[in-house]
């Protein structure tokens, strides 16, 4: 039990994946090094988008963080003061959610790596647009997506019987040390884009936990509102590299076993990103690969949710042209359930300041707020135009597959098998590719 509230725990399998530390007067913020070292400029270059250059008060860009896990003001200012000047001093808005606050009383990177980390690169990338932080839960019991889920809408609070106490944080917090205000149902806006670098795998849940929250993500994208969630750093392997044991249906140590997809992702409703690098050795313009350096690419296919309409083409297009060299005793194969992901994005090398100084992070954790910031700069067009925010992407990126990059080399292995392979068109590992933003921008440009 309390899986769910436990998602932002120093030990989470989901946080980012730290690398060395670096000397950030070793090297300028050159182009040349970008396959060693991502910063803004180099995902710039990579997807073809520019700075930001307005900040409509329509639009918005919102990051959901889990307490303990918080932000230090000295890390993003020692990162913008090297990479988005005119930032320095600047916070994201704090939505504190069940008492949540970005803490500075427990400091490290299984503290404060995810959160600088996200923060750093939607608050550049979207400048000079503002940044929302949704700092979910207090120190005592922590949050859960429910519990965030409820405070952007309250009919959530009571929906289906409303949150599962074994798993969800209750508030008011009765634990000494804890929040002790009322639970927040409704109260804070939803952004037009939620990134969330966290996930469980879907066998931490049950079905019925996990149904009941993928028709919330339904209601937030009829309400035009882009749910991104991170698709995992360990492969066709859950949280930790753990995949399940075929017979007890345990969790074992990973080196065999069923695959373990994971949750949020298999959900139809949100957009699941994936993670791609720069090839070894090369250019910024080359064409990238799925990532293989420290994290692998999470993907595979749902146990629990059916394929939907949009991305049946494409699943049966990847089974028909490249099936997979598994059976049913490996994975969900029978054609009929959600792939993972469904986009992805450069997931290695991010140059971070954690603790302060420069560290090298890896993880879907990088890729998913990147591509929240790009979908954000599409709808800053969008509305600067009178129209409204994209919403809910995945139909019209399914339909639209050319404008995003496809990956056709890279693999995500994990259980003891080299997992699945990137390849033409969707596949397990990278789902359609990565953003290509001056064809995304022309086509969400020309939808009503």
């Amino acid at each position: 039990t309390e899986t769910a509230v436990k998602v932002g725990s120093p030990v989470s399998g989901s946080l980012p994946k730290p690398g060395g530390t670096i000397n950030i007067f070793s090297f300028f913020d050159s182009l040349k090094t970008c396959n060693t070292r991502i910063t803004p400029n180099c995902l710039r270059a990579l997807y073809l988008f520019p700075p930001g250059i307005s900040a409509n008060p329509k639009n918005s860009y919102g990051v959901v963080e889990y307490s303990p896990q918080a932000y230090l003001q000295g890390d993003l200012d020692l990162f913008f003061q090297n990479f988005s000047r005119p930032q320095v001093g600047q916070s994201p808005i704090l939505d504190s959610i069940d008492g949540g606050f970005p803490q500075t009383n427990v400091r490290g990177f299984k503290y404060n790596g995810e959160s600088d980390l996200d923060l750093e690169y939607a608050m550049s990338l979207v400048y000079p647009q503002k940044v929302t932080l949704y700092q979910a839960g207090d120190l005592v019991e922590g949050a859960s997506f429910n519990n965030f889920l409820d405070a952007i809408d309250g009919s959530y609070c009571t929906f289906e019987g409303g949150d599962d106490p074994t798993q969800d944080g209750i508030y008011p917090d009765p634990l000494p040390g804890g929040y002790r205000g009322p639970e927040n149902c409704g109260g804070f806006a939803a952004t037009n884009v939620i990134s969330t670098s966290y996930g469980y795998n879907e066998a931490d849940l049950t079905p019925f936990y996990e149904m009941r929250q993928c028709q919330e993500y339904m209601k937030l994208g009829l309400q035009g509102v882009t749910v991104l969630y991170s698709s995992g750093d360990f492969g066709v392997a859950g949280n930790s590299g753990q995949c399940i044991d075929p017979v007890t249906k345990m969790y074992n140590n990973g080196t065999s076993g069923i695959f373990n997809p994971s949750f949020p992702s298999g959900c139809p409703y949100v957009t699941s990103v994936g993670a791609t690098q720069i090839k070894p050795g090369a250019s910024v313009t080359a064409p990238e690969e799925a990532c293989e350096t420290v994290i692998f690419s999470g993907g595979g296919f749902s146990n629990v949710f059916p394929l939907p309409d949009y991305q049946a083409s494409a699943v049966q297009t990847f089974f028909r042209d490249h099936p997979p060299p598994y059976g049913a005793d490996r994975f969900n194969n029978s054609q009929k359930t959600k792939g993972i992901p469904d986009v992805s994005a450069n997931g290695a090398n991010y140059v971070v300041a954690v603790d302060g100084k420069f560290s090298l992070v890896y993880g879907t954790s990088a890729s998913t707020p990147v591509f929240g910031a790009i979908i954000t700069l599409i709808n800053e067009a969008r509305i600067d135009l009178g129209k409204g925010p994209v919403g809910f992407i995945n139909p019209a990126l399914y339909s639209h597959p050319y404008v995003l990059n496809d990956i056709t080399s890279g693999g995500n292995r994990g259980c003891g098998t080299p997992g699945f392979t990137a390849t033409t068109g969707w596949d397990p590992v990278t789902g359609l590719g990565t953003p290509n933003f001056p064809k995304m921008l022309a086509l969400f440009l020309s939808l009503p």
